[in-house]
């Protein structure tokens, strides 16, 4: 049996990263518009838009940072893979640094501490199936110093991908990882001062029984020092205490792009090619929806 299609209607994302302020009062987030992702900032209140920053290239990834008075976004120059972490002061509206880091693809990025960002940096793009399409792989973890703009490496993983980062405390990182069996799913590392790397552990859950925990993704740690993420198509949240998951909102068919909290309200956008925002009340679970189109 042969099939023919004159489709030629391709499915696109137009959202490339956002956050919520800590006010919970608006939205940063990176919109593709003109062939370029600019930042914009959207009122959760009245839905008032306003252009943050527009360039000849990519701003993605944007966060709130020192309680919500800058923002970091990474930027991409046109046409090339050499990032920059941009610092963006919200009362001034103006950009306050550029720091330009090694040659690659960035797929997240945490604070450590004011001084110190640790990210996730990709060293090959290619295919390692006959069948599949290139992508970036071999990553590791890499430490910015801030005052000194210089980075250095602090993992041997080459892994087949990184997918987040996250500050858990002032001396371990949460990394999700993707590749064999053993090396996926959400890990603990331990910052070694001493030898300047990373000492992974991973997170392994008493009531995983379809193997999920191999598919932890998007993490964040919740007040009560639990950590909500998604796992197979549903949002789970983990008790490292008691090594046990919870479910908290079932599969509806579609994968989790990116959570974000504040507290116990939750954000997140799921691969549905729109441009919404889900959001609930952890302890209500009453799910509202927010179009972030400009």
């Amino acid at each position: 049996m042969i099939l023919f299609s004159c489709n030629k209607e391709r499915k696109i994302e137009n959202i490339n990263g956002f956050d919520i302020s800590p006010d919970i009062e608006n939205i940063i987030y990176s919109y593709k518009k003109d062939s370029f992702f600019n930042l914009y900032q959207k009122s959760i209140e009245d839905g008032k838009v306003t252009l943050v920053l527009q360039d000849s290239g990519n701003y993605v990834n944007p966060k709130y940072i020192e309680d919500g008075q800058k923002i970091i976004s990474i930027f991409y120059p046109k046409n090339t893979l050499n990032p920059e972490f941009h610092v963006y002061d919200v009362k001034t509206r103006k950009v306050t640094e550029k720091i330009r880091i090694r040659e690659g693809f960035i797929s997240d990025y945490t604070f450590h501490s004011p001084n110190e960002i640790y990210y996730l940096n990709a060293h090959t793009f290619d295919s390692y199936s006959p069948i599949a399409p290139k992508a970036f792989h071999d990553f590791d973890v890499f430490k910015l110093d801030l005052n000194l703009s210089e980075s250095k490496k602090v993992s041997n993983l080459n892994s087949y991908y990184l997918d987040d980062i996250l500050k858990l405390d002032n001396n371990n990182l949460l990394i999700t990882a993707r590749g064999t069996s053993s090396k996926s799913g959400l890990f603990v590392s331990k910052i070694d001062s001493a030898n300047n790397e990373l000492v992974f552990d991973k997170i392994l859950i008493k009531n995983d029984t379809l193997r999920n925990s191999e598919m932890y993704s998007n993490p964040l740690i919740l007040p009560n020092g639990n950590i909500l993420c998604t796992s197979s198509y549903q949002m789970v949240e983990l008790d490292l205490k008691s090594k046990t998951e919870y479910p908290i909102l079932p599969s509806n068919g579609l994968h989790y792009r990116m959570i974000r909290n504040v507290n116990y309200m939750v954000y997140y956008k799921q691969r549905d090619y729109t441009n919404n925002i889900y959001y609930f009340d952890l302890k209500k679970k009453e799910i509202k929806v927010l179009d972030l189109t400009p």
